[in-house]
């Protein structure tokens, strides 16, 4: 589920691209302020960042401005329309090439617990974290911290990508439980 933003989206639709005639820029901008709830939504749930929505907005409303090149004269519905589909096969493209690599379970958990922390008390619970860590986890976190894939990572070691990446969440769950337990000390 998104987080709630309480915050209202500052709507300046920077990306919106001119056709040249003020009549189908109106509808095109109409179209794209519909689907921006909607660009939200697709950012967050394929891609899990809702930053990326601006993005996917771009790349729709320019289809939708060729779209709109080739058949002048379209409804705002129909544009709306045209903008989510474009939206939602997007997202699932970009989620296909990122290989459903995304970081979930405790690593999430441990960044929402700790990220309003100041920025030395971030370091020195990472530090804590990873000095509880096998070498094996370490060694994946050095990868990880390089760019590299989990498959790569799996290629390396000879090993399933997907068994790599249990191994070390349940590794980095474990420690994470283990150092938030009330008077738990490092070991």
């Amino acid at each position: 589920m998104p987080p709630k933003d309480t915050r209202r989206q500052d709507l300046t639709w920077s990306w919106a691209c001119s056709t040249g005639h003020p009549a189908t820029d109106q509808a095109l901008d109409a179209a794209a302020q519909a689907a921006w709830p909607y660009a939200v939504l697709c950012a967050w749930t394929y891609l899990n960042d809702r930053d990326s929505a601006h993005d996917l907005m771009d790349h729709a409303v320019q289809n939708a401005a060729d779209y709109l090149e080739r058949h002048p004269g379209r409804p705002v519905q129909k544009l709306t329309a045209r903008i989510k589909s474009v939206l939602r096969r997007r997202a699932k493209q970009l989620t296909a090439k990122r290989g459903r690599e995304l970081s979930h379970g405790s690593l999430a958990d441990l960044e929402q617990m700790y990220s309003e922390r100041p920025e030395i008390e971030q370091r020195i619970y990472a530090y804590e974290v990873l000095a509880q860590l096998s070498p094996f986890a370490n060694s994946i976190v050095h990868w990880r911290w390089l760019e590299y894939s989990w498959r790569e990572i799996a290629k390396e070691l000879g090993m399933d990508h997907t068994a790599v990446r249990r191994a070390y969440f349940r590794e980095l769950e474990s420690v994470v439980r283990s150092l938030s337990r009330p008077g738990a000390s490092p070991q």
